[in-house]
């Protein structure tokens, strides 16, 4: 590990534990034992560590997203990989951090903004295939992708998960089950009360 790996990993532990914002350079000297002035011969600033940190875990994210969607495995199973590499990569990652990017590091925060975009397009074209191959109902693909894309915004949000108590991991994990599997339980799904074909038409 060379030294500019060294500190960011020291860093990484270091925000991990108590945030961003409250992250200091003076913190990371004392746990790392390296000095202020070798910090910054290797960063100008902590927003340049921050943003060099969370370019690692979107790299490392990105990688698992893609393997999963370019595995030989069929469209479903493809997405219940998919949601538990994602839970488990950023149930990691404690919501403090992300709502520290997000209220006092707004570049980084659209950086990783157009990131998760970036992955969600292709997710989606994921399902659209594999809803032509009728692994999933017939849907309206607009109201799918949008309805996708709105619910991850809000529901995989910093300020929603620390305002309901909940962890990253499982606010992944159940958001992709409601959205794909509905809340209609298996009794009420037998009483009629999925929409037909024409209905939805």
């Amino acid at each position: 590990m060379d030294m500019r790996e060294k500190i960011l990993a020291g860093f990484r532990e270091l925000a991990f534990t108590v945030g961003f914002r409250r992250a200091t350079v003076d913190d990371l000297s004392a746990r790392t034992g390296i000095s202020k002035r070798t910090v910054y011969r290797y960063f100008r600033s902590k927003e340049e560590m921050i943003s060099a940190v969370m370019e690692e875990i979107m790299a490392e994210t990105g990688e698992m997203v893609d393997s999963a969607l370019s595995s030989r495995e069929n469209p479903v199973e493809k997405l219940t990989a998919l949601v538990r590499v994602v839970s488990q990569q950023l149930g990691l990652i404690n919501p403090l951090v992300l709502r520290d990017m997000q209220k006092h590091y707004p570049r980084v925060w659209n950086r990783i903004e157009s990131f998760r975009a970036e992955k969600v397009r292709s997710i989606v074209e994921m399902l659209l295939a594999g809803n032509r191959q009728g692994y999933f109902r017939e849907t309206i693909p607009e109201v799918f992708i949008t309805a996708l894309l709105a619910g991850i915004r809000d529901v995989i949000n910093p300020g929603f998960i620390l305002q309901h108590g909940l962890t990253v991991e499982k606010t992944i994990a159940a958001f992709f089950d409601i959205f794909l599997y509905g809340i209609v339980s298996g009794e009420e799904d037998k009483a009629g009360y999925k929409l037909s074909a024409s209905d939805r038409g």
